[in-house]
């Protein structure tokens, strides 16, 4: 199941990472109830019972660079507000990406690192990573103390300010000409086909 659709600038992509841009007013797709309502806030049990689809909207209210290594367990994320101002990190810890013609594909692993300029740091959706234990579109209880312990790893790199905590891409501007990203026509036809 498709869960979201994201729009990107590809900023950079080398044997070190793919470095994407989506400014805020980037089209994207995001999961929604019949109604439209997003299924963000519902349970699992709900979440299993409600029809729902893609709806298109706009990635609002900031930016966001996201830098993906090759093999990686996770992305960081480094969030700008619509000044340019550095507003902190956030840790998306997924699977590792799988590219196609037209972009990249990650299976959301839930559990998410917030990481402010300080590189003070909080967990995000420690819950959501418990509910998703053996239901059987997620994970094992075994594979949630994997996803965890990637976490743990990571917080390790935040607090010594090692790569990619460094203060690199802080201070990131876009070209001055890049628009916010569209879907490109027919942007599901691979998916469909796969």
């Amino acid at each position: 199941m498709i869960a979201a659709v994201e729009t990107a600038r590809v900023v950079r992509d080398d044997a070190e990472a793919l470095l994407t841009w989506t400014a805020s007013g980037s089209d994207c797709m995001l999961r929604g109830t019949r109604d439209g309502a997003s299924i963000r806030k519902l349970s699992l049990a709900e979440r299993d019972r409600t029809p729902s689809m893609l709806w298109p909207r706009r990635w609002e209210g900031r930016h966001v660079l996201i830098r993906t290594e090759p093999e990686a367990d996770h992305s960081v994320w480094w969030f700008f507000d619509l000044e340019m101002r550095f507003e902190g990190w956030y840790v998306n810890l997924e699977s590792t990406v799988r590219r196609w013609s037209a972009g990249t594909d990650i299976l959301d692993h839930a559990l998410d690192i917030v990481v402010a300029p300080d590189r003070s740091w909080s967990w995000k959706d420690e819950d959501e990573l418990a509910e998703r234990v053996d239901h059987p579109a997620y994970w094992t209880a075994v594979e949630a103390d994997r996803i965890r312990a990637a976490g743990e790893r990571i917080i390790g790199d935040i607090e010594a300010g090692r790569i990619p905590f460094d203060g690199r891409y802080t201070d990131f501007r876009p070209d001055p000409s890049w628009e916010p990203a569209d879907l490109p026509p027919y942007w599901d036809a691979e998916v469909a086909s796969r």
